[in-house]
C-alpha cells in the first residue's frame, strides 16, 4: 500500500495485513468461539478505530473488527468455484462484524479478489449491492482506485460517520463526542457518557437505530441520540415527536436532523439501481432521557404507575391524529426519579407511528408492523382476511393489556423474573402466526381466572385490574369479529362506531388502573397495619395497682388488626432479578 499512500501518517494509519492464519473473534452477541479469517484485512488506526478486545482463548490480539477497514477475499482463479450468492454471504459475514464492532459505519466494502479479476460487494442499511466480475488487467485504473477507495486515511470515505469520534490512547476508547445540529441550527458537541451504544444493531439491512448516552455540555443532563435510516416514503419520526411536545407520557424531543445522508448517495455514482431498493434516509434525534423499561420495575405500585401514564400519554397522542401501532415492554419506560403524575410511564419509539383520524379514512391493520408477542387479534388476523379491520385506537389498548398480562405471569410484583411455565398458554402467542395466533390469544381472552401459583404473587389489586382489563378488551374483540363476519358489509362502515367511541374506551381502561391504585394502597396499608406488634402489658406489683390517668392503659389496644390480604413468598424462585439497568432509555 505504500505505493498508493505516499506521505508517512497515511501509510501508518493504514496497514495490510496477511490473516489466513489468524482468527478474527466474532462480536459477543455471537457465539464466544466464533471467528474468521479473511484473507488480508486493512488493519487502520484513527479516532473510530480500536485494539481488540481478548480473544476467546484469553490471549492479547493486534487485529479484530474493531480495527479493520476492509476485508480482502483472495481467491485463485482455477478453484473459483463459487457462486456469487456464496461470495455474497462470506463477504455479508465479514460486513456485519464491522458493522457491530465499529457503531458508527454508515457502509462496508468487501474485495473479492482473484489472479485476473476482482468483485466489490458494498454493503448498508439498503442492503447489499455488488459488481460484475471485472478484468484487473484489462481495466487497471478501476484496480487501483478501488484499492485507494478501500484504504483511504479518511474516514468518511470507508464509510465512518465521522460526527462521532473517539479520544484514543494505548489503542483503546477512552472518551469520545457526537456532534449534532441544536436547537437553533448550530452545531451541539455532546460528550459520550459511554464509550459504546447502549443499543445498536444486530443486522446489517434495515432501520439499524443505534442509541447514545450524551450530556448537555453546559447543564450535564442526561439526553439520548437515536440515530436510525427510516425508508424515504415514511414519515419521519420527528415529525411525531414535534407534534407530541409538551405532552405528559411521551418522550420529548429536544432536537434533530431528519435528513443526514442517503443510501442511495452512498452506492456508485451512475449505478443501476434495482427495482426492488429501498432508499432509506438517516434521522438522529436528541431526546430528553427517562428510567428503565417497564420489565425493571420494582413494585407493584410502580408498574401500574407506569402503565397509566403511558396509555394516558397514548390517548393524547390520538387527539392529535397519531396512532403508535407498536406498544411493546420494549416501548414503554419509568418516568425519571421522582416523576409527576402523568409523567411515570413514557411512552417511546415512533418508528412505525401513522396518521389517524377516528372520523376520516384510515390504513388497516398490517401483520407486518409491532412485536407480535403483543400484536391485537385483528393484526394477527390481518395476514389471512381478505378485508383486514382499521388499526385502530383499540388494537393499541389491547397490546397494553397483553405487556400487563406479560408481566403479571412472567414475574412477581417485587420485580423478580420467574419466567413462563413449560405449559403456559402465553408461549404460544409467539409460537404461531396469523389466525392461529389469534385464535390462541381469543382463547386466553375467554379465560376467567389467573392460575394460583402466579395470582398468589401479586397483590389483589393488580389481579383485579388485569381481570377487568381483559374483561373490556374482550368486548370490544367480540364485537370486531362479529364485523369480519358479516361479510356483505363494508367492514369499514361498520368499524366506525368503535372508533368515535375512543374517548370513553380510554376512561374506562384509566378508571379501572386508577381504581387499582387505589385498592392497592389499602392493601398494602392494611399490610403495614398487619404488621404492628402487639404491646406487652406490664407486670402488676404491690405497691400500687391503680391505673396512671395519663397513660392508656395497655388492654385498651385492640387484640387484633383487621385481616389484609397478603402476597406469599415463593418457596422456589426460578431465576435471578432480572439484570440491573444500566442506561437510560428514551427511544
Amino acid at each position: 500500500m505504500k505505493y498508493f499512500w505516499i506521505d508517512a501518517v497515511s501509510q501508518g494509519a493504514r496497514q495490510l495485513v496477511d490473516t489466513r492464519a489468524i482468527d478474527i473473534w466474532h462480536s459477543q452477541t455471537d457465539a464466544p468461539t466464533h471467528s474468521s479469517r479473511p484473507s488480508f484485512v486493512i488493519k487502520a488506526v484513527g479516532p473510530s478505530f480500536e485494539l481488540p478486545a481478548t480473544g476467546s482463548n484469553g490471549t492479547a490480539t493486534t487485529i479484530g473488527f474493531s480495527n479493520i477497514a476492509s476485508c480482502i477475499e483472495i481467491q485463485v482463479d482455477s478453484t473459483l468455484t463459487e457462486s456469487t450468492s456464496e461470495q455474497l454471504a462470506r463477504a455479508a459475514i465479514y460486513a456485519r462484524q464491522i458493522f457491530l464492532h465499529q457503531p458508527n459505519r454508515q457502509f462496508v466494502r468487501v474485495l473479492i479478489l482473484t489472479g485476473h479479476n476482482l468483485r466489490l460487494f458494498h454493503f448498508d442499511s439498503s442492503g447489499a449491492q455488488y459488481t460484475p466480475l471485472l478484468d484487473i488487467h484489462s481495466d487497471p485504473h478501476t484496480f487501483v482506485r478501488l484499492v485507494l477507495g478501500l484504504s483511504s486515511p479518511n474516514e468518511a470515505d470507508i464509510g465512518l460517520d465521522t460526527s462521532i469520534q473517539w479520544l484514543i490512547e494505548n489503542g483503546q476508547k477512552v472518551s469520545g463526542t457526537l456532534t449534532t445540529r441544536g436547537t437553533y441550527g448550530t452545531d451541539v458537541v455532546y460528550p459520550l457518557l459511554n464509550i459504546n451504544p447502549f443499543f445498536s444493531r444486530s443486522y446489517i439491512r434495515g432501520r439499524c437505530t443505534t442509541c447514545w448516552s450524551v450530556s448537555e455540555p453546559r447543564t450535564g443532563e442526561w439526553l439520548l441520540v437515536k440515530d436510525s435510516w427510516r425508508p424515504d416514503d415514511k414519515v419521519s419520526e420527528s415529525v411525531y415527536l414535534q407534534e407530541a411536545r409538551g405532552i405528559s407520557g411521551v418522550a420529548q424531543m429536544i432536537s434533530c436532523e431528519p435528513d443526514r445522508g442517503q443510501t442511495k448517495d452512498l452506492r456508485s455514482p451512475g449505478s443501476h439501481l434495482p427495482e426492488d431498493f429501498q432508499n432509506r434516509v438517516n434521522t438522529r434525534l436528541v431526546m430528553k432521557c427517562y428510567g428503565a423499561p417497564i420489565r425493571k420495575f420494582t413494585s407493584a405500585s410502580q408498574l401500574l404507575r407506569i402503565l397509566r401514564d403511558a396509555i394516558a400519554g397514548h390517548r393524547m397522542l390520538l387527539r392529535k391524529g397519531i396512532l403508535h401501532r407498536d406498544v411493546s415492554p420494549q416501548n414503554i419506560l419509568a418516568g425519571k426519579p421522582a416523576a409527576q403524575d402523568g409523567d411515570r410511564g413514557v411512552l417511546i419509539d415512533f418508528d412505525m407511528a401513522i396518521r389517524y383520524h377516528a372520523d376520516g379514512i384510515n390504513l388497516p391493520a398490517d401483520w407486518k408492523i409491532g412485536t407480535r408477542l403483543y400484536q391485537s387479534a385483528m393484526v394477527l388476523y390481518s395476514r389471512d382476511v381478505p378485508k383486514p379491520l382499521i388499526h385502530d385506537h383499540l388494537d393499541d389498548l389491547e397490546s397494553f393489556f397483553y405487556v400487563f398480562t406479560h408481566i403479571i405471569h412472567e414475574y412477581d410484583c417485587h420485580g423478580v423474573f420467574y419466567g413462563l411455565d413449560d405449559d403456559s398458554d402465553l408461549k404460544a402467542w409467539d409460537e404461531n402466526e396469523g389466525r392461529a395466533a389469534a385464535i390462541v390469544k381469543r382463547g386466553f381472552l375467554a379465560a376467567s381466572s389467573t392460575p394460583h401459583d402466579i395470582a398468589s404473587r401479586w397483590p389483589e389489586a393488580c389481579i383485579q385490574a388485569d381481570h377487568k382489563f381483559q374483561d373490556f378488551i374482550r368486548v370490544m374483540v367480540q364485537k370486531k369479529m362479529a364485523i369480519i363476519h358479516k361479510s356483505s358489509a363494508n367492514p369499514a362502515d361498520l368499524q366506525k362506531p368503535l372508533q368515535l367511541s375512543f374517548e370513553e374506551h380510554y376512561d374506562h381502561v384509566l378508571r379501572l388502573f386508577d381504581e387499582g391504585m387505589e385498592a392497592l394502597e389499602v392493601e398494602e396499608a392494611q399490610e403495614a397495619a398487619s404488621k404492628c406488634v402487639k404491646p406487652t402489658p406490664p407486670s402488676p406489683t404491690l405497691a400500687s395497682t391503680e391505673r396512671n390517668a395519663l397513660k392508656r392503659a395497655s388492654d385498651d389496644y385492640p387484640d387484633a388488626q383487621p385481616a389484609a390480604k397478603r402476597v406469599h413468598s415463593p418457596r422456589v424462585v426460578r431465576n435471578l432479578r432480572s439484570p440491573p439497568h444500566s442506561n437510560p432509555r428514551s427511544a
